[in-house]
């Protein structure tokens, strides 16, 4: 049982049982949100490709024909979209196309088989970032990335699909995360590990700005967004940066070890800040994200302490 303490997920449990399906259940956002739909008293119906243990259903989203039979058995009312390949190269690679027509599929046979509100996992990137502080309705959208290219498709093309068929969607942009089990390439993980090493994480670009957010917040965030009737994009983040040197600098702490020191570091190519706008998840869905970096740090600390 996680130690974070946090704010009550949403106000009250849903009237009756609502039938939900989560799409990558497994993964570090998808594992959250399950646990907090079946707390909201939902009927989870959770799929991965490789099933979710006892409670869970091996499903693959490209597979149009499974995806048919089960949403004609299942009949889901809500539909969570989290899976995508996240695996490293991402940003670059092709299988981003693949599930763009993948998801556009799934939305088509869940709303044939009586589906009513659908939730699709976006993300900051879909922006152009040079803008640095990133708001819904007002920074233009200019992906720099296949892997951005591909979800700002999908949101247009699932969103004109669902306006035609009067279906209620909604589409969460997620910032930037971090959590227990992630890879060890990515950024968190990385600067724990090498300090319980005993050596100093290398930060390219230490001084460049950017909005975490814990995992078990973004999945409430995207939990909440799903329970709400809004319709349209929001983001899930914080509203906060922070500077990859201080990330460091907290871990350290945190850790009793010797603080690294960087020197400033940019590139005019990387974009200095990237923040988002939170308001309207915060005033609009009712959600205002709850785990402080302290907290968030000495959790992940103490989960890769098990692994060394």
């Amino acid at each position: 049982m996680s130690q974070i303490k946090t704010k009550t997920l949403l106000s009250g449990k849903i009237s009756g049982t609502k039938r939900v399906l989560i799409t990558g259940a497994t993964g570090l956002i998808g594992r959250y949100a399950v646990a907090q739909l079946i707390n909201a008293g939902f009927d989870v119906l959770a799929v991965s490709r490789s099933g979710c243990g006892a409670s869970g259903i091996s499903l693959d989203v490209h597979d149009s024909d499974a995806l048919n039979v089960f949403m004609r058995r299942e009949q889901p009312e809500y539909l969570l979209h989290l899976a995508w390949n996240v695996e490293p190269g991402f940003y670059t690679s092709t299988d981003n196309l693949d599930w763009v027509v993948s998801s556009l599929n799934l939305l088509k046979i869940f709303t044939e088989n009586g589906g009513k509100r659908a939730v699709f996992a976006g993300t900051c990137c879909e922006y152009d970032m040079s803008y640095g502080f990133l708001q819904e309705d007002v920074t233009p959208m200019k992906p720099d990335s296949l892997y951005g290219t591909a979800k700002l498709s999908l949101y247009q093309l699932a969103s004109s699909w669902a306006a035609k068929m009067n279906l209620s969607f909604a589409w969460g942009r997620i910032f930037f995360l971090y959590g227990k089990n992630e890879r060890r390439e990515r950024i968190v993980p990385y600067i724990i590990d090498s300090l319980l090493e005993g050596k100093k994480p290398e930060l390219k670009y230490p001084f460049i700005l950017r909005d975490y957010t814990y995992a078990e917040d973004v999945a409430r965030g995207i939990a909440a967004l799903l329970m709400s009737d809004f319709n349209g994009a929001v983001n899930i983040s914080s509203g906060q940066a922070v500077a990859l040197c201080d990330i460091a600098k907290r871990a350290a702490l945190l850790m009793n070890c010797p603080v690294p020191e960087y020197e400033e570091v940019y590139d005019e190519n990387m974009p200095p800040l990237v923040v988002g706008d939170c308001r309207r998840l915060n005033h609009a869905i009712g959600f205002t994200p709850s785990v402080s970096w302290e907290e968030g740090l000495s959790e992940v600390i103490e989960e890769r302490r098990k692994r060394i």
